[in-house]
């Protein structure tokens, strides 16, 4: 009751989160829009709603469990401090406080997801087989009232198989709980107010007015936000991984754990300079491939992100101006489509727009794949809307792929029948009554299964060829006494349909 299930894969898989400042010439570089906080946000009213000073990520990665003296596992599912962030969850559902305080923190204090804590990342360099290989970097992106470790058994399903997998803690409000600014561990900081329960529009208000077609105003400067934690997640990932180790001073005062290795006093502390040194270049490449062939992955909220940042030109802060990222595929969760701007998404031409940066002169449109659950499938305008921005994505990918790759799907969408939104998170497995209890490991294996051969980019038609699948048919329930009709789709749990 109450379990997160344990990992299988061809490695064992650690977990550590990040945090890097984002360094600033003044306070109001950092605010992105103009949205104000409302005193029903918990926040102080009048301050700036998005304000970007930190990046965070959880990096799910192939542990080293035998250079590590006291390696064990129990990663905290819901992050510290628990209080805090059931009342977020209590925000964000519209919920009394105390009552989920009393329900849930009990099982919030105890659950741990079963992956090594802080342990140093394995060589790929060290395997017998493979040897001059890098592990490959995936960035996900969570939904509303999403965390880092929401997705932790998704992620660590990728992390197993030989993935680097970064999940960000979006600080936008679309969290139940952040802090704007953590602590290093090992030191002590005085740092201002800097809490963020979870933000809903109504928590904010704008100082020009606003018209029906501003509905989803706060929602775009909080993707705006969003993509930017993204290239800088990249951007500082790409730094750490790229840099050689310098034994005598090593250098990294600019990055700090949340709740693991310090970043200082290393000569004392042989254990956290071993894992600092274990992202760095100590051999003849880097343990990490940034330069190329990046995936991203995002559910709800997230997969509008990712859908926003590869349809979108590179974002701006202050005076910083980021280059495309890289990327070579991505998945998409559910993608929540409502906050994005019509018509579209269609990929960015990055080889047009960008010729003169040889790097990415031969980038090929990303190749996509969707997995939607039953709920968004039978959600019908917002489904049409989707299988347009399939279809359009599959020939803006055309058009714009060398000839080589003229042969491929690039875009790609299933239905896993009887999923629900939750599914494709950790949700899906630790609620044990329902539907849920019955069904969510089994669809939360389906999910993990077509994403990572997808993404591996060999064998996904196999993959789904092994799959029972059903024509796409929608049928009518009779309502129950004093309900709805209720509508669903044809076929049985697990089975997918291709459209």
């Amino acid at each position: 009751m109450f379990n997160l299930p344990e990992i299988h894969g061809k490695y064992p898989v650690g977990a550590t989160t990040f945090a890097i400042p984002v360094p600033a010439s003044d306070d109001a570089s950092r605010v992105i829009g103009d949205a104000k906080l409302k005193p029903s946000s918990d926040g102080i009213p009048g301050s700036s709603a998005l304000k970007l000073e930190e990046v965070a990520f959880t990096a799910y990665y192939p542990a080293d469990v035998h250079s590590a003296k006291h390696a064990h596992k129990g990663v905290h599912w819901v992050p510290r401090p628990v209080s805090e962030t059931l009342k977020g969850y209590a925000h964000f559902g519209s919920m009394n406080t105390w009552l989920i305080n009393g329900l849930m923190a009990p099982y919030a204090h105890v659950l741990k997801i079963p992956l090594y804590v802080n342990v140093p990342l394995l060589d790929p360099q060290s395997r017998e087989q493979d040897s001059e290989e890098q592990w490959p970097l995936v960035i996900f992106s969570h939904g509303l009232g999403g965390t880092r470790t929401t997705y932790s058994h998704f992620c660590a399903r990728l992390a197993a198989e030989g993935r680097i997998v970064l999940a960000i803690e979006h600080r936008d409000g679309t969290g139940p709980f952040v802090y704007t600014r953590t602590h290093v561990p090992g030191l002590k900081e005085e740092l201002p107010a800097n809490c963020k329960l979870y933000l809903h529009p109504e928590d904010v208000t704008f100082d020009r007015p606003q018209t029906e077609k501003d509905q989803f105003a706060f929602r775009e400067d909080q993707l705006v936000f969003r993509r930017l934690e993204l290239y800088l997640t990249y951007t500082y990932i790409s730094r750490l991984v790229n840099s050689s180790w310098d034994e005598d001073h090593p250098s990294l005062d600019w990055i700090h754990t949340m709740s693991g290795p310090w970043n200082h006093d290393l000569e004392n502390r042989p254990e956290d300079r071993e894992f600092w040194r274990s992202w760095h270049i100590t051999g003849p490449k880097p343990k990490v491939q940034c330069d190329h062939d990046i995936l991203l992955v995002g559910h709800s909220f997230g997969g509008a992100t990712v859908l926003s940042t590869l349809s979108t030109p590179p974002p701006t802060l202050a005076d910083h101006q980021f280059t495309p990222l890289p990327v070579q595929r991505a998945v998409a969760l559910d993608p929540w489509l409502e906050p994005l701007p019509g018509p579209g998404p269609e990929p960015y031409n990055v080889a047009a727009s960008l010729t003169e940066h040889t790097t990415y002169a031969t980038h090929s449109p990303p190749a996509l794949l969707v997995l939607n659950s039953e709920q968004f499938t039978v959600w019908h305008d917002h489904f049409a809307r989707l299988r347009a921005v399939v279809g359009a994505w599959d020939r803006a990918a055309h058009e714009q792929a060398p000839a080589q790759r003229k042969h491929e799907q690039f875009a790609r969408l299933l239905t896993l029948v009887r999923a629900q939104h939750i599914t494709f998170s950790d949700f899906g497995v630790i609620v044990p009554f329902g539907a849920y209890a019955r069904d969510g490991a089994r669809f939360l294996d389906l999910t993990c299964t077509l994403a990572d051969a997808f993404l591996a980019g060999s064998d996904f038609d196999e993959v789904l060829a092994a799959q029972k699948k059903v024509e796409f048919e929608i049928e009518v329930l009779p309502a129950k006494k004093g309900g709805k009709e209720h509508k669903r789709l044809v076929g049985e749990v697990g089975n997918i349909i291709v459209h």
